[in-house]
């Protein structure tokens, strides 16, 4: 009997976006609330990848602060710094060092945003490898590792790939009817959302577009395959933005050094700080206690979280917005926008789901859970 797993990832498909049961009519199983993990897609897609939390995996956030022998921007620092003063085009050397780094090695998923250029050396990009290929994780498992381990014939479609281009592809392959497990990944509603904020009219036009297309392509694989099951999901959801906070200006007003006394990295929703004296600690502290935007993650809450470092990489001290707040500007953006992720897993947002044609023995509620349907999904392919 031939049998086919078709996997569907889409990034900031949340709970809320895809509970209309007009989207994918023909993936019945009930649709429930999946938690996601805290981070952002840096964080969630591993933790759906290894079934393992932020802690394990490795990956919270883009960035991480660079060990003491120095992470990916050590070698070209002194150039960026002098760079960085003699030209006024940020947005050039950006495109310099992007592609350098490529040209190093580095295939996983990463953007320079906004992140001050001289402060680059004090960072590390964390995602060195794409996620997507074997062998992505130190100490871990993936879904790829897995596969390649048993010898599941697979294609993977990752962001590399437009989506047209992609779309195109998996029909070609479903038509040719070869493979076993089918992962198909975009990211491009995110991005949409990010502009425009998940209520606006054109999300649910193209998730309307994603059903009409993905229904097509089940139903000629039914035709190529005797069984067929299929996943559709995200890695967490999108919750409309409605406040914006500057905390980059009153950080420069304090009385202390970067990175002297104490460094930081802003995020969208996550501001980490790292310190190298105790009156820096509490006078940053002092200045976050007093904010009414959100709180201070303290180490016990971190752990229950399963995101916390013992080396503190990510922050010894993280400082996590409310729903709906985003940190305006950032090292991820000087502008405004519409819609975020990255809250609390708990926050009402932050909730993707599972959608699936497979009968259940029980439904995932976490990423960590439908880790381990997928697993299982992948076994029956492989026999």
């Amino acid at each position: 009997m031939s049998r086919l797993v078709m996997v569907f990832l889409i990034d900031a498909l949340g709970f809320e976006q895809a509970r209309d049961p007009a989207f994918l009519p023909s993936l019945t199983t009930p649709r429930a609330p999946v938690r996601s993990v805290l981070g952002y897609s840096s964080a969630c897609i591993p933790s759906l990848l290894t079934g393992q939390p932020p802690e394990a995996h490795g990956h919270l956030s883009m960035y991480r602060r660079a060990p003491e022998k120095g992470g990916v921007f050590s070698g070209i620092a002194p150039w960026v710094s002098l760079a960085a003063k003699l030209t006024g085009r940020q947005w050039m050397l950006r495109q310099w060092i992007s592609s350098r780094l490529r040209r190093n090695g580095i295939t996983g998923y990463f953007s320079l945003y906004d992140v001050p250029l001289p402060w680059l050396k004090h960072f590390d990009l964390v995602q060195r490898k794409n996620v997507y290929a074997p062998g992505a994780f130190e100490s871990v498992e993936g879904l790829p590792d897995l596969l390649a381990r048993r010898g599941v014939p697979h294609r993977i479609w990752d962001w590399t790939v437009s989506e047209e281009a992609a779309f195109v592809d998996l029909e070609q392959t479903v038509e040719a009817g070869r493979e076993r497990v089918l992962f198909f990944y975009r990211p491009d509603l995110d991005g949409l959302m990010h502009t425009v904020g998940p209520n606006d009219p054109r999300v649910g036009r193209r998730l309307s577009e994603y059903s009409a297309r993905i229904e097509a392509i089940m139903a000629r694989a039914r035709q190529r395959y005797d069984d067929v099951e299929v996943y559709a999901f995200g890695d967490h959801g999108m919750a409309q933005v409605d406040h914006h906070h500057d905390l980059w200006e009153p950080l420069r007003k304090l009385p202390l050094r970067v990175p002297d006394d104490y460094l930081y990295f802003l995020d969208s929703t996550m501001a980490r700080f790292w310190f190298r004296t105790d009156e820096a600690r509490r006078t940053v502290r002092s200045l976050l206690k007093g904010l009414d935007y959100g709180r201070i993650l303290e180490i016990s809450e971190l752990q229950a979280l399963g995101a916390f470092y013992r080396d503190q990489e990510y922050g010894e001290m993280i400082f996590l917005l409310d729903e709906g707040h985003i940190l305006v500007p950032s090292f991820m953006g000087l502008s405004p926008v519409r819609g975020m992720h990255g809250y609390h897993p708990d926050a009402s947002a932050s909730f993707t789901t599972l959608l699936t044609n497979r009968p259940l023995t029980s439904y995932p509620s976490t990423l960590l859970e439908l880790h381990r349907v997928l697993s299982e999904a992948f076994a029956r392919a492989s026999a």
